[in-house]
């Protein structure tokens, strides 16, 4: 048995050298990953305890803070009993704060904002008059149930920003106005009991209310405060339904993201935030992690070394291998004389002697190959039995030279029109067979058909002196439909030839009658396209595109129909490939560019206000050099600004000539339309890339929209490609919507438009107008 290209790398020591050296590079990758991922997981640990220790020291600082606003509420039914006439209440209030630190005095009004009692025994309270000012007209103050409280920054600008005011209406039980429980809520003091806390674990201690202000602010054992973080992402957490969590956002002013976690107060408008420096909490790490680099160091030199020492023993084989080398040589040379022989056997015995395509043998063996892998594949694989009309006549007349010659041709014509992994075989005497895998739609198999006839039927101009005529009969047989052996598909496609030759020469037949209707019903279309396009037989229906943040129509997406005389609505998916592949989608595009804006023009012209209306263009388009000529006439004939059409291309665009396309595109945007990229996510870039695309919006496919709910993973691409094409200034449009459902984890998760069936089908341009004209929805 010949030794393998391994066993004689291994032989002549080159292999042993290379294996000791890869293995020597594996055990470094080893050791280093292994300290890296060390080195990760304690970083990561460290950062999950810190932020364990911040929740649950913002857990107790919380619990003390309610404690300490309860205290207002039950102070604030004494203050009732004052207003309500009892004249001793009033003496209840000052012992209460003789041992309450952090309140620093109280104050008592009527419902005329007149003073009634203050615990500074003042005759006015200018700072709470101005917080009862404030808060009649403001509504927060007419939504209060009983006991509730309002906590405003402070007032007064005295550089004690941690002393806040806070008001509690008091109202009677028939839910009316009776005055105000005002107090000066000192937080500096409430917070200085946790100074040692704060100074011991490096956290920095925030006191915020419901707006985003901070009220407080204890960093080791400095006391500020007064910052304003409303509408920061740094606050967005006061406007979720979470009571506690992590912040994952860098306060205004820093550099660097701190470790930090919030809770909100449950019954009280204030929020606790908790953070820790990075530096703080990973500094420790620091002389461990050192240690763990300088370990790896050392095993890394020992496993060099002992590479060196194996690559060194290998080489002395190699001396050892050169010796055999030249035996081995003339060895060699004997048995690819007999590869030869054997391989020029084979040739022969498996390939046609004459046309040099495979043979009966050859093509069941590799027919029965791809068969196999057919049953794991979703496309089509269909069978070709074709046969030459009248070639016995042929040969009779002309001799059997001609006949030898036209086989020869026909031979060459099939390998020319096919793809280069398509199996052509010949069976003997007229007939050939040809095996086309990885077939998308039905409709491709007639037209490969009809491109086999037309090349066979060519007239084949000098044979032997003689020019000739033929034409082909051709069976199609499908897998597995037709059968699910090489035999089998053999057979049927045998009677569907001569089915065909029954139905006159030069046509093909299906083994599946039905199928013949189906492909004799895209000749018809085709025949009829040119003819429609001039008999204006296409109609255009409009889908509305709505923005999330108020349901208003910001936009149309125009949708091509064919309203055939005979077989009524037709649908783009019936006609747009066969105007693709015929190159009949470049006029019925000027086609659509013009009717779009003629009938902008006409809705403008009975008053309905226009909005932009997208319309698909093709990669085909993209290379006519007419369309941007085609598109500003038309703006100008109809007097419409570029604004009102926009461009809906798909990633299919950018796969070929990206340069060009990119170029097409910008001229367009220079001219004043928009670009939105349409099914995001089914092709093949990427955001980084469209960033460099003249594109606005971004529009996510539907099957990505179709599970949203359901789907964990359609859901979490969906919010990362929101999130990533707003950090690139896009928009994002969700197509495909069904579903209230849908609807609401869009607006939730921040997409700017959406368009669907839940909102509106597809409808002509009479039956949009009213929809235009009421401008909205109402998607609840």
């Amino acid at each position: 048995m010949r030794p393998t290209w391994l066993n004689t790398a291994f032989q002549n020591g080159r292999g042993l050298s290379l294996a000791y050296v890869l293995l020597s590079c594996f055990l470094l990758i080893v050791i280093w990953t292994i300290t890296f991922t060390r080195i990760h997981n304690e970083k990561a640990l460290a950062v999950e305890s810190s932020v364990a220790d911040s929740k649950n020291v913002a857990a107790i600082i919380s619990s003390n803070l309610e404690e300490v606003l309860s205290k207002a509420l039950l102070y604030s039914r004494i203050g009732q009993s004052v207003l309500d006439g009892d004249a001793h209440a009033s003496s209840y209030l000052s012992p209460l704060f003789l041992g309450d630190s952090a309140y620093l005095r109280v104050a008592i009004f009527d419902a005329n904002a007149r003073l009634v009692y203050s615990s500074a025994r003042q005759k006015d309270e200018p700072e709470f008059a101005q917080l009862i000012n404030a808060a009649y007209v403001s509504s927060l103050m007419y939504s209060q149930r009983q006991g509730g409280m309002i906590i405003s920054p402070p007032l007064k600008k005295d550089g004690y920003t941690w002393r806040v005011p806070l008001l509690i209406p008091i109202k009677n039980k028939k839910d009316e106005l009776q005055g105000f429980f005002t107090a000066i809520l000192d937080l500096g003091y409430f917070l200085r009991t946790y100074k040692d806390v704060s100074i011991s674990s490096g956290s920095r201690i925030e006191i915020l209310n419901a707006t985003g202000f901070q009220l407080a602010e204890l960093s080791g054992s400095t006391l500020s405060g007064g910052s304003n973080f409303a509408g920061e992402e740094y606050a967005l957490f006061l406007v979720d339904n979470k009571t506690d969590g992590e912040i994952h956002a860098v306060r205004p002013g820093e550099r660097e993201q701190q470790i930090g976690v919030s809770r909100k107060l449950e019954r009280y408008p204030l929020a606790v935030i908790v953070s820790r420096d990075p530096d703080y909490v990973l500094g420790k790490l620091t002389e461990p992690h050192r240690e763990y680099r300088y370990q790896a160091v050392i095993i890394s030199v020992i496993v060099l070394l002992f590479c060196y020492a194996l690559v060194h023993i290998a080489h002395r084989r190699k001396r050892l291998y050169e010796k055999l080398l030249y035996s081995e040589r003339e060895k060699s040379g004997l048995i690819d004389q007999l590869e030869m022989e054997k391989s020029r056997a084979y040739q022969l015995a498996s390939h046609d002697y004459l046309t040099g395509i495979p043979n009966r043998m050859l093509f069941h063996e590799i027919a029965a190959t791809e068969l196999s892998r057919a049953r794991r594949s979703r496309k089509l694989y269909a069978l070709f039995f074709l046969d030459l009309d009248k070639f016995k006549v042929i040969n009779d007349t002309l001799g059997h030279a001609v006949g030898d010659a036209l086989l020869q041709n026909v031979a060459k014509r099939l390998r020319s029109v096919l793809r280069e992994y398509d199996l052509v075989a010949r069976l003997g005497g007229d007939e050939f067979v040809v095996l086309v895998s990885e077939i998308a739609a039905e409709e491709r198999i007639a037209e490969i058909a009809r491109t086999l006839l037309t090349a066979i039927s060519e007239p084949y101009p000098d044979l032997e002196g003689h020019e000739v005529q033929t034409t082909p009969s051709i069976g199609i047989a499908l897998y597995p439909r037709d059968g699910q052996s090489v035999d089998e598909l053999l057979t049927s496609a045998d009677a569907a030839m001569y089915t065909a030759k029954k139905a006159g020469s030069g046509t093909y037949r299906f083994y599946d009658a039905s199928l013949n209707a189906s492909a004799a019903r895209g000749l018809e279309l085709l025949a009829r396209f040119r003819q429609a396009i001039k008999a204006d037989e296409f109609r255009l229906h409009y889908q509305p595109k709505v923005a999330l943040q108020n349901f208003e129509i910001v936009g149309l997406e125009a949708l091509i129909r064919w309203e055939h005389p005979e077989h009524g609505l037709i649908f783009p998916n019936d006609f747009i490939p066969l105007a693709e592949d015929h190159d009949l989608i470049i006029p019925l595009g000027h086609w659509i560019i013009k009717e779009v804006c003629r009938q902008l023009a006409e809705w403008r012209k009975r008053g309905i206000t226009p909005v932009p209306v997208a319309i698909n263009v093709s990669v085909k388009q993209l290379q006519d050099e007419l369309l941007l000529e085609t598109i500003l006439s038309a703006l100008k004939k109809y007097k419409l600004p570029p604004f009102l059409l926009e461009i809906e291309v798909t990633e299919s665009c950018f796969i070929g000539d990206i340069d060009s396309a990119k170029s097409v595109l910008e001229k367009l945007r220079d001219e004043g339309l928009r670009i939105s990229l349409d099914d995001y996510g089914t092709g093949y870039s990427s955001l980084s890339h469209i960033k460099t695309l003249p594109v606005y919006a971004l529009k996510i496919d539907r099957s990505f929209i179709r599970d949203i709910r359901n789907d964990n993973s359609d859901a979490m691409i969906v919010a990362s490609t929101v999130s990533l094409a707003r950090n690139l200034g896009l928009k994002v449009i969700a197509e495909g919507v069904e579903s209230k459902e849908q609807l609401m984890h869009l607006k939730v998760i921040g997409c700017d438009e959406v368009q669907g069936f839940y909102l509106q089908r597809p409808v002509s341009a009479e039956q949009i107008e009213t929809i235009l004209q009421k401008g909205k929805f109402d998607p609840l």
